[in-house]
């Protein structure tokens, strides 16, 4: 395992800001003392995560790196606001709360010297922070140096005429199913209903198992309690054990954060679709071709078993990028933390050369 932060590390520093009317929390780290930084990098949680979710990359990004890291909780979670309507949730709306951000925190090392170059920063996302990263370079190129994925692969706007539902999407996509459950309002208000059950339900997430009894062994019971057609089978939750993903206070953490809203906010990024499809007939209806193609550095990385993003989802990606890398990661969808030191090393690959210039005007 890569070296991590932990909840209460010395080596960040924590802030809350308003941006656009919202109260952001976020962390920042720095490069140590005497070391020239490079360059700046938002880093994008998904669901259901916390900025925490990125302990295993922040102190290689600052240390090794040379970066100043800006790690938010997202819309809806920990110390961070979580608004009612879904439609403050929807990519376009983000994506201007992050340049925002990264405004407010201040972008240093922007890459080569000329127009326009000083205000360029890198981006990275897991999950739902991988979907936002993609379209932070489709709404704001101008801005990036870079950006890369860890799971989620790139879904271009919807060329159809008509507005497609998750429910479409699922009879498509099987493996999209829980989606259906997440948008819908039976879990929210299940597992906000008891404080115990918000533990119980990140450790389901987080691969944990149910204890099974010698009855349901023989009747052949799965002790898997989430699939991705499905969702999470709310019935037994409470028979779920640890999950070895986290230690116990990295779980007392989530656990404590996750309690601030619930999973109303949450689950919000589960309703925008229709925003999010209205938004982009900008992009799809426009006569500049430039703005249908991401052009900026880019780097797809797919875990292996990843049974809610499979690598295949990835394979039509490249006709929408002009520089793409892609790689493979052994892990599921938590590769973050179960193959860190491969995910590091993938990154540090994309990202280095794209820092030289930076170190040389240092130098």
């Amino acid at each position: 395992m890569a070296p991590k932060l932990t909840p209460n590390d010395s080596r960040i520093t924590r802030h809350k800001a308003l941006i656009r009317d919202k109260t952001y929390h976020y962390i920042v780290a720095l490069p140590p003392a005497g070391q020239p930084t490079t360059g700046t990098i938002i880093l994008l949680h998904g669901f259901p995560d916390l900025g925490f979710g990125w302990r295993y990359q922040v102190p290689m990004l600052a240390e090794e790196l040379g970066l100043r890291v800006i790690v938010p909780d997202m819309l809806g979670y920990g110390q961070t606001d979580a608004p009612a309507s879904p439609e403050s949730y929807a990519y376009k709306s983000v994506c201007a709360d992050l340049v925002a951000l990264v405004d407010h925190v201040g972008v240093v090392g922007g890459g080569q010297a000329g127009a326009n170059t000083s205000s360029r920063f890198f981006v990275g996302g897991h999950d739902w922070g991988g979907a936002v990263a993609w379209r932070m370079a489709l709404w704001h190129s101008a801005r990036l140096r870079g950006v890369f994925s860890v799971c989620t692969p790139y879904f271009a706007p919807s060329k159809q005429k008509s507005f497609q539902s998750l429910a479409d999407m699922a009879r498509l996509l099987p493996n999209f199913g829980y989606q259906q459950q997440l948008a819908g309002d039976e879990l929210w208000q299940f597992v906000d209903a008891e404080p115990a059950r918000i533990r119980q339900f990140l450790q389901i997430v987080y691969g944990g198992m149910a204890t099974l009894s010698d009855e349901e062994i023989a009747a052949k019971e799965s002790p898997y309690l989430c699939d991705t057609t499905n969702g999470v089978n709310l019935e037994r939750l409470a028979s779920v054990k640890p999950t070895s993903l986290l230690s116990p206070k990295e779980l007392d953490y989530y656990a404590t954060e996750f309690a601030r809203h619930g999973l109303r906010g949450p689950t919000n990024w589960y309703r925008t679709q229709k925003y999010n499809f209205d938004d982009e007939r900008e992009i799809v209806c426009s006569n500049d071709k430039a703005r249908q193609q991401i052009r900026v550095p880019s780097l797809m990385l797919s875990a292996t078993s990843d049974t809610a993003l499979p690598p295949i989802l990835a394979g039509r990606m490249d006709k929408y990028f002009s520089t793409l890398t892609k790689a493979r990661i052994p892990g599921g969808h938590w590769v973050l933390w179960e193959s860190s030191v491969a995910v590091n090393e993938q990154i540090k690959r994309f990202l280095s050369p794209l820092l030289q210039d930076t170190v040389k005007a240092a130098l």
